[in-house]
This record gives C-alpha cells, sequence and structure tokens, in this order.
C-alpha cells in the first residue's frame, strides 16, 4: 500500500510535468534546455516528458481529454513561460482529478500521511 504522496511523486506529477513540457515547447517553442530551467529538472529528463517516458499514459490521455484540466494547464504554462509560479495550477490540477475520479485507481487504497 502507497501513502498518498508517494502516488503523486509516483504517477500524478510525471503526468503533469509531461503536459507542461509539452505545452511550453509546442505553444511558447521554448528549447528542452529553457524549459529545464524554467522547470527546475534537467535537460534528458524533459525529453523524456516530451516523449511521454516518464509518464503513465492512461492517466496523460485522462487528463488530455478533461478541457478543464487542459485550461488550467494553459494557465500554467503562462505563468512558466514568464518564470512566474505555476503551484497553484499544478495544485488546481490535482484537485481537478480527484474530484473528478481521473485517477480513482491510483488513490482508493492509498493512506494519507
Amino acid at each position: 500500500m502507497d501513502f498518498e504522496s508517494e502516488i503523486i511523486t509516483k504517477n500524478f506529477l510525471p503526468a503533469v510535468r509531461s503536459l507542461l513540457a509539452n505545452e511550453l515547447a509546442d505553444e511558447y517553442g521554448l528549447y528542452q534546455e529553457e524549459i529545464a530551467e524554467i522547470m527546475g529538472i534537467t535537460q534528458p529528463a524533459v525529453s523524456q516528458y516530451l516523449n511521454e517516458k516518464r509518464a503513465d499514459k492512461k492517466i496523460l490521455r485522462k487528463m488530455k481529454d478533461d478541457p478543464q484540466i487542459m485550461l488550467i494547464l494553459d494557465e500554467a504554462a503562462s505563468n512558466a513561460a514568464k518564470e512566474e509560479r505555476y503551484v497553484e495550477e499544478f495544485q488546481q490540477i490535482l484537485e481537478t482529478v480527484r474530484s473528478k475520479g481521473l485517477m480513482r485507481d491510483y488513490f482508493k487504497d492509498s493512506e494519507k500521511l
């Protein structure tokens, strides 16, 4: 059994980071090195996020198909591109994922810390 925080770290964050990296590359034309600096990660990690190698494809698909999540993600990308904070948007995305049950299978047996 995993703690909720472990599920967020292993499953939720990689999916949201992948979406954010792709948005920064596609919509803002940023290079991997720029994205890495903005996100505080390495360039190879950005490459893996862009190629969807670090994120669960099922979770990615569910998030991409949800207009509310993508709207919040657009705001996060806009803030990130301006090198402003975007943690609040990540929190909103997590709340939306929870309220809509998009990761229900992952959280159903988890323990809160």
